[in-house]
């Protein structure tokens, strides 16, 4: 693809024409990649997920390859490829990945990065030798990618955290603890500092700390057990992410505990929908993985026919509750991360 659209730059600079670009990056005609696109030229995009395997970058796969089928109509054929390391936390595995994609001269990257800072220089590089870049979830700092689709983390866990006040009274005098991931990107600071801050609203509620459990489910386990034994009046866990999560409702499984402790997440899985039925989780923050990787690779495209994107855009939060998790909005917000999901 990159051979026709160099093609076509050099076309239109020998007729004096001026190519449309966005956000600083090139982009042949509107006109000329389409047409290039639907006589046989396929797109190639790169995914690269902070991990594998979670059903939340699973869902921004999906996100990315219905997008490619949705959009073969109006550009042609778009490979999808999703690479990425197995767990969480491995920077330097994501930019082997991204150095071989633009060695292999694909058209556009959708990236999650796990380390904002590390993975800044491919980012940079990769723009460079002409592939566009989209970063979802988490993104480079200064945010140089051609766009960037995310999360407010902070705001979506203070709207969590507020939540959660309301649950238990918001002059109630009580503890709380959180489980967090890693400090290593912004989702793993901005989580627990959102929540902080809705939870400072009631000077009653002490703060016992967080433990970082770095995406690993048996450490989370092991925290939130910790917390457990060391505090019996314990009122409140924060897991900040799916492996948090798991890792508390084993702890909370093995310990007998239904309501006694509340709960709260973000995310969600079968077995988050499971205890949320249960009554042993209070409250989810479920984010757009879905939405993030669909709109990834419509930008990629729109990028590629040198047509405008966002350079930022807050894809929104909804706190699911045992209360609205039967409705049509909550049912829409799951199949974010469960596309079959039905109540």
């Amino acid at each position: 693809m990159k051979k026709k659209i160099a093609a076509a730059l050099v076309m239109c600079m020998v007729l004096g024409l001026t190519a449309c670009g966005t956000n600083g990056a090139g982009g042949s005609g509107e006109g000329s990649k389409k047409e290039d696109t639907k006589s046989g030229d396929t797109a190639e995009i790169q995914v690269i997920p902070m991990s594998t395997a979670s059903a939340y970058w699973l869902a921004v796969k999906q996100g990315a390859e219905d997008a490619a089928a949705d959009l073969k109509e109006e550009y042609g054929n778009i490979q999808v490829k999703y690479d990425g390391p197995p767990k969480n936390g491995d920077a330097t595995g994501q930019i082997d990945i991204m150095n071989n994609a633009v060695t292999a001269q694909v058209d556009g990257i959708v990236l999650a990065a796990t380390d904002p800072e590390a993975l800044l220089e491919p980012v940079k590089n990769a723009i460079a030798e002409g592939v566009h870049v989209v970063t979802v979830d988490s993104g480079v700092e200064p945010n140089e990618a051609d766009s960037f689709f995310y999360t407010n983390n902070i705001e979506g866990c203070k709207k969590l955290g507020e939540h959660m006040l309301e649950e238990l009274g918001k002059d109630t005098k009580g503890s709380y603890a959180i489980i967090g991931d890693s400090y290593e990107f912004a989702a793993g600071k901005d989580r627990p500092d959102g929540f902080e801050q809705a939870m400072a609203e009631n000077a009653g509620m002490e703060y016992l700390g967080i433990q970082l459990a770095k995406s690993d489910i048996a450490e989370a386990e092991n925290i939130c057990s910790n917390f457990l034994t060391a505090n019996p009046d314990l009122d409140l866990i924060f897991a900040t992410n799916d492996a948090a999560a798991q890792g508390a409702l084993n702890a909370f499984n093995k310990a007998g505990i239904t309501n006694e402790v509340k709960l709260c997440v973000v995310d969600v899985s079968e077995d988050v929908l499971t205890a949320m039925e249960k009554g042993i989780i209070d409250a989810a923050a479920l984010q757009n993985p879905y939405t993030m990787g669909y709109e990834g690779v419509v930008s990629i495209m729109k990028l590629l026919n040198g047509e405008t994107v966002e350079k930022q855009v807050d894809t929104g939060v909804f706190i699911l509750t045992p209360e609205n998790m039967k409705t049509e909005e909550a049912v829409k917000a799951i199949q974010q991360y469960l596309p079959d999901y039905q109540p």
